[in-house]
């Protein structure tokens, strides 16, 4: 191999090494933004929960009227941070069940993942 070889596989390292290093600041970034939208949901939660002096319902009805029974089974325990396997064996039901009601959860709360599903459910926003 000759230097400009060498040099030319090195370029295409680093070039490669610092795309990846872009794309995981940005999923980082996208995490790091989705664990702030829950501690500021849990904040607010906690101040609302005082001045109520009771304790909050994590899935408001507003959300549930939109989602079946098991819909809001599923959600339930999405909220309370369980896995689809946690799920699944909770509610007696297969994972692949699990996932199909969290792809008609995503669907109906206009949600993309599981975390905007338990932030949009906890707000109680349609």
């Amino acid at each position: 191999m000759t230097i400009r070889s060498y040099d030319r596989a090195l370029d295409t390292a680093i070039t490669t090494m610092m795309r990846e290093a872009v794309e995981h600041s940005v999923a980082l970034n996208q995490v790091l933004e989705q664990i702030n939208q829950l501690l500021l949901l849990r904040a607010q939660l906690d101040r609302d929960c005082q001045a109520r002096n009771h304790v909050h319902d994590p899935v408001p009805a507003p959300i549930l009227t939109h989602l079946t029974k098991r819909e809001g089974e599923v959600l339930d325990n999405l909220v309370h941070g369980r896995s689809n396997r946690q799920i699944a064996t909770s509610l007696g039901i297969s994972e692949r069940t699990v996932k199909n009601h969290l792809r008609s959860i995503f669907t109906k709360l206009e949600v993309g993942d599981r975390t905007s599903a338990v932030v949009k459910a906890l707000n109680g926003r349609q």
